[in-house]
């Protein structure tokens, strides 16, 4: 019968684990994962969640090269996901609100279809803003700053919040339209971004001045 004392049934001490380090860019990945939420508030903040896969991906490649020295594969995996998902709810969010935002019946226009071509100076005003007279377009902006704040019937809307002169440039004529609300509707003067909704119209004799007005019958402040 062998016995404890045994020297045969001396068992041997387990080797030594090597100690391994959990990635730093792992973590970095899961962390960028998580703020990658804010791809819902704009559009260029997508970065956040490129910039989290982009990690992830840096990390999987050091994690697979030396793995008695790293840990961290499943917060990498994580990390990579949260960002993917986020980034697609984010676009898609932004995608909902840029369609939900034109009222029925409307279509979108932009201050890049309103300026002329620089190769054509004899052409003032450009054929893509000739195709949208008398229709009825949605258009952002910001209103130029007035002395009336409230029960505003007419104003500039401009692509800039303002034409300071220390900060940037005064708008060009193009670059403004005049808005003339109808009805009831007033405006109170905001320094951010508003939008307005109505028939678009050229006024192709007054090219010296504001040859667009916008007859508004829907305002968003």
């Amino acid at each position: 019968m062998s016995s404890i004392f045994d020297s045969n049934s001396t068992s041997l001490p387990p080797p030594a684990t090597r100690y391994r380090a959990l990635n730093p860019l792992a973590v970095t990945s899961v962390v960028l994962g998580a703020l990658s939420i804010v791809t819902a508030l704009h559009w260029a903040f997508a970065v956040v969640p490129l910039a989290g896969m982009i990690v992830g991906w840096v990390a999987w490649k050091q994690i697979r090269k030396a793995p008695d020295e790293w840990i961290g594969a499943t917060l990498v995996l994580v990390g990579v996901a949260l960002s993917a998902a986020m980034w697609l709810f984010g676009y898609g969010w932004l995608l909902f609100a840029r369609s939900s935002e034109v009222p029925y019946g409307y279509e979108r226009i932009t201050y890049a279809m309103l300026q002329p071509d620089p190769m054509k100076p004899t052409e003032p005003i450009p054929q893509t803003a000739i195709d949208m007279d008398d229709r009825k377009v949605y258009m952002q902006g910001y209103m130029q700053l007035r002395r009336t704040m409230t029960g505003i019937k007419e104003f500039i809307l401009c692509p800039t919040n303002g034409d300071c002169p220390f900060c940037t440039p005064s708008p060009r004529p193009t670059e403004k339209v005049c808005v003339i609300l109808q009805g009831d509707l007033e405006a109170t003067y905001t320094a951010h971004q508003v939008g307005v909704a109505g028939h678009f119209r050229i006024d192709h004799k007054n090219t010296g001045g504001i040859p667009y007005q916008l007859e508004a019958d829907y305002l968003r402040q």
